[in-house]
């Protein structure tokens, strides 16, 4: 644990600990980056911040004051735009989008990209944008739900080719999309950054081979959410790791161990929720525990 939990000290200050922007969140989708905003702060990040469509804004700043929640484009105005086939329209909406996040950046430590963003296509050539702009500020992302779905497009398959400071987070179904999309060849999509394949167990894999898994029990319920509590614990763990390198720069930490930690913090939580609430677990049950279940890592770590 001493290679991926961020130490607590007295002389932290806010934002220290892990700054985390989730950009996700549409019109139709509002659970997605509350789930994966909060997981960060649970798993120990200092601030969170949602990027998201206006239209879901109110709604996600109603479920929790602890996320920044900031609107970032206008999900009618983009429909509008494409059904009028305005394409100088499109392109000022896109710039706009982007340079909202171009203008966060600096802020945070990670970018969480995915979570309920929908597959509007004016979003994702914004997304493509601003992947563009994270790699080149070198800023580590975590690449989830429909931010896959954009890789599989041909004019985006090769955008996180060599980059490798970036988690990508598939389920099977996506998992087996990336794959149809290039060749049978998952290092493809990512020949340098890490792969989290979820699953009955969660593969980890670095140029395509794999190189740890997770197989620790979870819950025997699938619920909605989970997903996004893992691609959140992953954004705070991926901070962590870049915080401790800047720290102790000689020291070498993992970045697969920390996706293999996130893994498991998210399985062992998910455990103890499904053991107290069993078949009306639900993804808030799954972030109440998460606390708990860090603390009994870090003690049973303290043991060995």
């Amino acid at each position: 644990m001493k290679k991926c939990f961020l130490p607590l000290s007295s002389d932290n200050h806010k934002g220290s600990s892990g700054r985390i922007g989730i950009l996700g969140g549409s019109a139709q989708y509002t659970g997605a980056p509350f789930y994966a905003g909060m997981s960060a702060l649970q798993c120990g990040a200092d601030l969170s911040y949602i990027f998201c469509a206006e239209e879901a804004s109110l709604a996600i700043k109603s479920y929790s004051p602890e996320l920044m929640v900031t609107p970032v484009y206008v999900a009618h105005q983009f429909d509008r735009a494409l059904e009028m086939k305005d394409e100088k329209e499109q392109k000022v909406l896109v710039e706009k989008m982007v340079e909202k996040i171009r203008n966060m950046m600096d802020r945070l430590h990670v970018l969480v990209m995915g979570p309920g963003l929908g597959r509007c296509p004016l979003v994702l050539t914004a997304i493509s944008e601003i992947i563009k702009e994270a790699i080149s500020r070198k800023l580590p992302l975590v690449v989830d739900a429909d931010a896959l779905f954009l890789l599989t497009l041909d004019e985006y398959k090769g955008l996180l080719l060599n980059y490798d400071n970036v988690i990508l987070t598939p389920n099977v179904v996506e998992y087996k999309r990336l794959l149809q999309a290039h060749d049978g060849d998952i290092s493809k999509v990512t020949h340098k950054g890490i792969i989290v394949k979820k699953g009955i167990e969660d593969v980890i894999l670095q140029g395509g081979e794999p190189v740890s898994s997770c197989d620790e029990p979870g819950g025997l319920k699938r619920s909605g959410g989970l997903g996004d509590i893992l691609a959140g614990s992953l954004g705070t763990l991926m901070a962590w790791n870049e915080i401790l390198k800047q720290q102790q720069q000689n020291a070498s930490y993992s970045l697969p161990l920390s996706c293999w930690t996130a893994c498991c913090i998210t399985r062992r939580s998910t455990a103890r929720a499904f053991s107290l609430k069993r078949r009306a677990m639900t993804a808030p049950d799954v972030l109440q525990e998460i606390g708990p279940a860090m603390i009994a890592m870090e003690e049973s770590s303290s043991l060995h």
